[in-house]
């Protein structure tokens, strides 16, 4: 394929996502609304820093662009989006963890002091995916589930083949001998804070020797990092898109590494099934990350400099079926009212940020679960839509009490639609169950006399992975499928490396027809209604 003809292909596929989520704003367009949005001059702004959110930010970014409201950002992680922020090089960034309160001691930086005043806006959930690539014959392996402790030693240098008896007894089967390539983040990276934090909450010891083994000099405990220290073995990769890169590259066979679930999603490779404290294998899929943060505990007091922020301790160690341990949230920093403000920041582009965070935060949300993440819960969308007012030059936004003019359609009196309706897992994903598991009558068996026949299988016990995003399973030992390298775009929409279906061509074209003519009118509908809402 022609480099032209790719780059038409990802316009159209992301052309064919705003069209989905146009879908949303349901009311009539007023007559005129084209020449009303027209009049309107949005100032364009720019953020840098989280890439385990960037997917969402872009498509949110382009769902807005035909309105006229232009979102500039650059996923360089999120120790880099603080340090632009600060050094007033941005008008927002992107940050997983708050600002660092104290020392890095991996890293070796220290605690950052602002002189910009600021907010934390939860913008996504999502949960912290561990992608992987093992091929055998040219297969890939897809079915492939590992407790804490055995990835904890994997991202420690303990474990170092794929063949190791620890896998083998958390998979149910032995896999090839092939070397482990750890894929850790070169950058300050969110991921690599959580993934720390999560193995210094729960596996201290083994991480506090990982740390005085590549640190000496550190002082006990060791507490989490943005900085993952390299190790023998471990391949660094700058961004969460250049993770995925390497993974499902040709040379990545054997090689594992921690990434925001949409990344996995949108290049089609598999993911860890994660041992929860229940005592089942689960997926970071949108319902199993929303029961997780239930138990996220969330500072809610308003004059609080972290308002907001999370504390995922009762997370890691809930014992509800279907909850994924690896939860968390991710925040915008904005500037703030009455305090000191980036250089270049002006009224004007606190409307267009204001509009911005209006938007993802309510009618934004619907497309969480399609783009690899988890809504926000009720008290986070308040939350943050109290912040956004404080923005200078702010649209006026949404009722507070009642949300009214918050066209967020993932609330069902209140709750999360993912939390009604959150699949418990298959009993055949239960600890200590065979691969070659089905389910009959509600609970795990094994096929009479066939322990592991290679071939296809439409057993319940195998569904959850498809489900979920991932490869098909077979449900037998091992799962395989036909594997390739996949280019990893950062879009919810993957057009595959090869010659391009004709047909699949035509309905992309048609439907980036109807979107030029649909999409500027309804959110140009949508902007009205809050310009429409803003004093005087």
């Amino acid at each position: 394929m022609t480099p032209t003809a790719t780059r038409f292909l990802r316009l159209t596929a992301r052309t064919a996502a705003a069209l989905g989520a146009v879908a949303l704003l349901a009311a009539p367009i007023p007559a005129g609304a084209v020449g009303a949005v027209s009049a309107v001059r949005y100032v364009q702004i720019s953020g840098s820093g989280s890439s385990w959110s960037a997917v969402a930010l872009d498509q949110w970014s382009q769902d807005l662009r035909p309105s006229g409201l232009v979102v500039n950002y650059n996923p360089d992680g999120s120790a880099a989006g603080r340090q632009d922020y600060m050094a007033n090089q941005d008008d927002f960034a992107g940050s997983d963890p708050p600002f660092r309160n104290g020392h890095d001691q991996l890293g070796g930086v220290a605690a950052e002091h602002p002189i910009q005043g600021y907010s934390y806006i939860p913008d996504t959930a999502g949960g912290t995916a561990f992608m992987y690539h093992i091929e055998v014959a040219g297969h890939l392996i897809t079915n492939l589930r590992l407790s804490g402790l055995t990835l904890m030693k994997i991202f420690t240098g303990q474990i170092t083949n794929w063949d190791d008896k620890a896998i083998t007894h958390d998979y149910g089967a032995q896999l090839p001998n092939l070397p482990i390539t750890p894929v850790i983040r070169s950058d300050g990276s969110g991921a690599t804070f959580f993934f720390t934090r999560w193995m210094a909450h729960m596996f201290p010891k083994q991480w506090n020797a990982f740390c005085k083994q590549r640190k000496p000099s550190v002082t006990l405990p060791c507490g989490q990092t943005e900085f993952y220290p390299l190790f023998p073995g471990a391949k660094s990769e700058n961004g969460s898109n250049n993770v995925a890169t390497y993974i499902t590259a040709s040379y990545g066979n054997g090689a594992i590494g921690y990434d925001e679930y949409a990344y996995a999603l949108n290049s089609h490779y598999p993911v860890v099934k994660l041992l929860n404290p229940a005592g089942y294998y689960v997926l970071p899929s949108p319902s199993n990350v929303a029961v997780a943060l239930t138990k996220a505990v969330i500072n809610e007091n308003p004059h609080s400099a972290d308002f907001l922020q999370q504390n995922l301790d009762s997370v890691y160690t809930f014992n509800d079926p279907r909850s994924y341990p690896l939860s968390s949230y991710s925040y915008l920093i904005v500037p703030r009212v009455h305090s000191h403000l980036p250089t270049n920041f002006s009224t004007a582009k606190g409307k267009s940020l204001s509009s911005y965070i209006d938007y993802f935060l309510c009618a934004g949300q619907r497309e969480s679960a399609a783009l690899g993440y988890s809504p926000l819960p009720l008290n986070l969308v308040k939350g943050g839509l109290l912040q956004s007012g404080k923005i200078p030059g702010a649209i006026r936004g949404p009722n507070l009490s009642t949300l009214a003019g918050c066209n967020n359609p993932t609330f069902t009196n209140g709750k999360l639609t993912l939390l009604l309706h959150a699949p418990q897992p298959s009993p055949c994903d239960k600890v200590g169950e065979p691969l070659n598991c089905i389910v009959v009558n509600g609970k795990a068996t094994t096929p009479g006399g066939n322990s592991a026949s290679p071939g296809p299988s439409s057993s319940p016990g195998a569904s959850s992975s498809a489900a979920a995003g991932a490869v098909p399973t077979t449900g037998v030992s091992p799962t395989v499928a036909p594997t390739g390298p996949v280019a990893v775009t950062g879009q919810v929409v993957t057009v595959a490396p090869n010659s391009p279906n004709k047909l699949m061509l035509a309905v992309l074209t048609a439907l980036a027809i109807v979107a030029a003519i649909v999409v500027p009118p309804a959110l140009g509908g949508w902007l009205r209604r809050r310009r429409q809402q803003e004093p005087g």
